[in-house]
């Protein structure tokens, strides 16, 4: 009786055990490729990499490393500001799909060195497009775009719930970068959840992407809170002149450039320099205004910028209190070419800083921002040197007011809803 009850219950834990297996096989079998990236490459410690402190992508960097997806630079830095050219975002791109796949990550480099990834992201539809120089910096919507498509569908399951077009500065047509925020990987540089598109992604970005990708448990629930339309604009149909019959312009010697050459009829147009300045906004408030654009920074650029702010500020309160009713624009401050960047203390450097701290004041102020910098740059982000003026910039040439005016004609205020 006894050996049968051992039997009896030996048995049953063995049936316990086989329905606990049972169900557990599916889970393990729902996404098996995952399991390829628990073994380990190399082997992490604090400290090792100079640059990289106790900071929020320490442990990203560390993931990527053990996982022997990222490595330091031959001096033995991380370098977690440095950008990832569009060649390494497919070695890494393929990289993570072949070892979710098969297990490992085994390619034979070739002359280019990148080439060997290139091709196996075509062929396996990770890269869609052709890009004219893979040795360039990636922007973050095309390393988005493409690590997108590195996991199946199965494998980036939704837990973020963000609609079409509620991320501020991407279009709603962005599918991988919406896919991405959906499944934790991607947060947003705000509340707002912004992605910043157009700008390069860093080192540091990358990591906290790719340990996302193949670790779920470090993947980020994220609620964003919806943007005030304040300060972005976009494009209409283009304004003629009486659009600016009620306008006025306050700014540095831009302004007379503007006046001269740009097409534009402002009411009032009111240059300032330095002690001056204040003096031109007491005239300029002598009457009312629908729209008041300002042109200030270039000369600042070389001072405290919480300074510069500072006077922004009592500036648009002042316009805000005399004119409750009026559309004020910060205006972007205009760019130089990279000749003057190299060689002044106008670098693009420098007036890229300032003008992200323009776009945080005019949210801060619910004025509108108006980039009039980036129409006129070269893809590499400098002016564009026919729009260079006597000096080379930061004044601009007669073409250069003119395509400046464009922006402000095409750029303006929603109509309100009635």
């Amino acid at each position: 009786m006894k050996r049968s009850a051992s039997v009896k219950r030996a048995l049953a834990l063995l049936l316990a055990l086989v329905a606990a297996l049972a169900c557990a096989v599916p889970a393990l079998g729902a996404e098996p490729g995952f399991l390829n990236f628990q073994a380990k490459e190399n082997s992490y410690a604090d400290g090792m990499f100079p640059d990289v402190p106790e900071d929020w992508y320490t442990e990203y960097v560390a993931a990527v490393y053990e996982l022997g997806l990222m490595q330091g630079d031959t001096g033995g830095m991380f370098r977690p500001d440095a950008g990832v050219t569009l060649a390494e975002t497919c070695a890494l791109c393929a990289r993570i799909h072949s070892t979710y796949y098969t297990g490992a990550a085994k390619f034979e480099q070739g002359d280019p060195w990148y080439q060997v990834y290139v091709d196996y992201c075509r062929n396996n539809a990770i890269l869609t497009e052709d890009f004219a120089d893979f040795n360039a910096e990636a922007k973050r919507s095309e390393f988005a775009a493409l690590i997108a498509r590195v996991l199946p569908e199965g494998a980036l399951p939704q837990i973020n719930d963000i609609a079409d077009g509620a991320i501020p500065d991407v279009e709603a047509d962005a599918a991988g970068i919406y896919r991405l925020y959906r499944a934790g990987i991607l947060t947003g540089d705000d509340i707002y959840g912004r992605f910043r598109p157009n700008g390069n992604i860093r080192r540091s970005e990358v990591a906290a992407v790719v340990s996302r990708l193949v670790y779920r448990s470090l993947r980020r629930t994220v609620a964003l809170v919806p943007k005030p339309p304040y300060p972005d604009l976009k494009e209409g149909p283009r304004q003629e002149d009486d659009f600016f019959a009620d306008a006025a312009m306050l700014g540095n010697s831009l302004v007379d450039g503007m006046m001269l050459c740009s097409g534009i009829p402002m009411k009032y147009y009111g240059k300032t320099s330095g002690t001056v300045r204040m003096n031109r906004l007491g005239e300029m408030l002598l009457s009312q205004y629908g729209k008041v654009y300002i042109q200030l920074g270039i000369n600042d650029i070389g001072g405290s910028m919480e300074t510069f702010l500072n006077g922004y500020r009592e500036i648009i309160r002042k316009i805000q209190e005399a004119m409750p009713e009026a559309d004020i624009y910060i205006m972007a401050i205009t760019p130089v070419t990279k000749y003057k960047s190299a060689t002044s203390t106008f670098t693009m450097t420098k007036i890229n800083a300032a003008n992200e701290q323009l776009y945080a004041l005019a949210e801060e102020m619910q004025c509108w921002y108006l980039d009039c910098c980036t129409p006129l740059c070269t893809e590499e982000g400098f002016l564009l040197d026919q729009y260079a003026g006597w000096d080379g910039s930061p004044h601009l040439d007669a073409k250069g007011y003119v395509a400046w005016g464009e922006v402000m004609r095409t750029h303006y205020v929603p109509a309100k809803e009635e």
